[in-house]
């Protein structure tokens, strides 16, 4: 029974994180219970069970006596939230590379091999298996770091991230961007331990999908110039 239940809450998890990644439910929308348990057939204690998943993960706020809201975005907490992601990723970057095994490279090379074979969706959704390989390409990167901490701190910050990566992929679809030639050009860095290169062309990723994000939310409404933008 304890398995059933848990495996219930795993699946319930999975779906409402994936849903709120995929758009279903916009930035700073409340995530009401009677809304939950019905669209997710569940109960109460499973809902807010996952909700406290997706408390951790930066995706969902617990609001004192207002219950729970799906994370708001803005161009300051995304500049701030990039900074922080080049900082961290970079550093654990860098450690992978000294570190990386035999088996953390060949795992690499399988997780480009995959990014590179899978269609980016025209329009995201919970079911759209290319952000699942993306996350998984850039877990492993990270994977040769030693430092177990420095890593999970990584992770939490890509959480926090989806939202915004959400917003950013149709993005991606206009202009001249070349995702797989970025990545691409991230994993040969890598492989061949060219610590320098790899950790430029990490933060110069992670930077220009924060700017083409500027864009897209500054053209659809969903972000607010509340202050200077910069464009470098």
């Amino acid at each position: 029974m304890t398995s059933t239940i848990a495996t219930r809450g795993e699946e319930v998890y999975v779906r409402m994180r994936g849903d709120i990644v995929a758009g279903e439910f916009r930035p700073g929308t409340k995530l009401r219970f009677a809304m939950l348990t019905d669209r997710y057939e569940s109960s109460a204690s499973v809902i807010r069970e996952g909700l406290a998943r997706l408390v951790e993960q930066g995706l969902v706020l617990s609001e004192p006596q207002q219950g729970y809201r799906v994370a708001p975005v803005s161009i300051r907490d995304l500049k701030d939230l990039t900074l922080a992601r080049c900082a961290v990723e970079t550093q654990a970057l860098k450690l992978s590379l000294e570190h990386g095994n035999l088996a953390w490279e060949s795992s690499l090379v399988a997780a480009i091999h995959a990014l590179e074979r899978t269609p980016i969706g025209s329009k995201p959704s919970s079911g759209d298996p290319w952000p699942i390989v993306h996350r998984r390409f850039h877990e492993i990167l990270l994977e040769g770091c030693p430092s177990q901490r420095l890593i999970n701190t990584a992770l939490r910050l890509r959480d926090s991230a989806a939202l915004y990566r959400r917003w950013s992929l149709p993005a991606d679809d206009y202009g001249n961007r070349d995702l797989n030639g970025e990545h691409r050009a991230i994993a040969d860095a890598a492989i061949s331990r060219d610590t320098e290169s790899a950790c430029h062309l990490l933060e110069a990723h992670l930077n220009l999908t924060a700017r083409l994000l500027v864009e897209r939310g500054l053209q659809e409404g969903f972000l607010e110039e509340s202050e200077p933008v910069e464009s470098g």
